[in-house]
């Protein structure tokens, strides 16, 4: 089935957002740093008129009319956050740091970092994502290795794709199962987990470490991958979009929301 809405955000390393397919209703507000790229995370909530921005050092940033939130953690002057994720209520969830402590805000329950995989000291992991009911979820390192948390499901390294030792993993997906999803890596190629069905993107740059970002469209095995000069390519289903901002030859597009 095609997805009944195909469009969304693209932050840059500044902090910019600039709008792909369908326009979200409202970006106003956004931090900004120009000039400095300190931007990490980018969470668009589902009636497209807000959400919020990560910057590196933890700080949560709201745009639109999303309310205002604050981490529960933060650290001044130390580039170590790493990814956000929206739970159901969409003010509310996680920020991830390098080494894979989840941080919750709003309602989002506490995860202690002896409940889960956590890399003291090493800047491995990559994303998060979280079950809609904010109970559970998985981070992903930078090899593709994807580790539950809360009451989410354990799901085998050697089921999906997985490359130990090769920091190539760059943002994943969870499906509305709460169970599966995809993995983006490097290169623009797009792997299921979790029985999620196999799908093709529309990209692919062998060799070419410049894939950035992911989002996931309603159906569930569509979206976009974002690559760093700010280019949207659809997989699956998703139709091919305009966007507002290109940047080619300099890797500077971040994270994308939304689709």
């Amino acid at each position: 089935p095609q997805p009944s809405t195909n469009g969304g955000v693209v932050m840059d390393g500044w902090g910019g957002l600039h709008w792909f397919g369908g326009k979200p209703a409202n970006l106003s507000g956004s931090a900004y740093w120009p000039g400095w790229d300190i931007a990490r995370g980018v969470a668009l909530r589902s009636d497209r008129t807000g959400g919020y921005t990560l910057d590196g050092f933890g700080g949560l940033h709201s745009f639109g009319t999303a309310p205002a939130v604050t981490s529960s953690a933060f650290w001044p002057f130390w580039d170590i956050a790493r990814g956000l994720a929206l739970c159901g209520d969409e003010k509310s969830g996680y920020t991830l740091d390098g080494f894979g402590g989840l941080h919750q805000f709003g309602s989002a329950p506490a995860v202690p970092n002896s409940s889960h995989d956590y890399w003291a000291g090493w800047d491995i992991a990559r994303s998060v994502t979280v079950k809609a009911d904010c109970q559970g979820g998985y981070l992903m390192d930078g090899f593709g290795g994807v580790h539950n948390f809360g009451d989410a499901a354990p799901i085998a390294n050697s089921t999906h794709a997985y490359w130990p030792g090769w920091n190539i993993a760059r943002s994943m997906v969870l499906r509305a199962d709460g169970a599966s999803g995809y993995i983006l890596d490097g290169w623009g190629g797009v792997h299921p987990f979790g029985g999620a069905p196999a799908t093709t993107p529309s990209a692919y740059w062998g060799g070419w470490d410049i894939a950035r970002s992911m989002t996931l469209a309603a159906d569930g095995r569509s979206g976009y991958v974002l690559d760093g000069w700010g280019g949207v390519h659809p997989f699956g289903a998703t139709p091919a979009v305009t966007f507002e901002q290109y940047w080619p030859g300099w890797d500077i597009a971040n994270g994308a929301g939304g689709a």
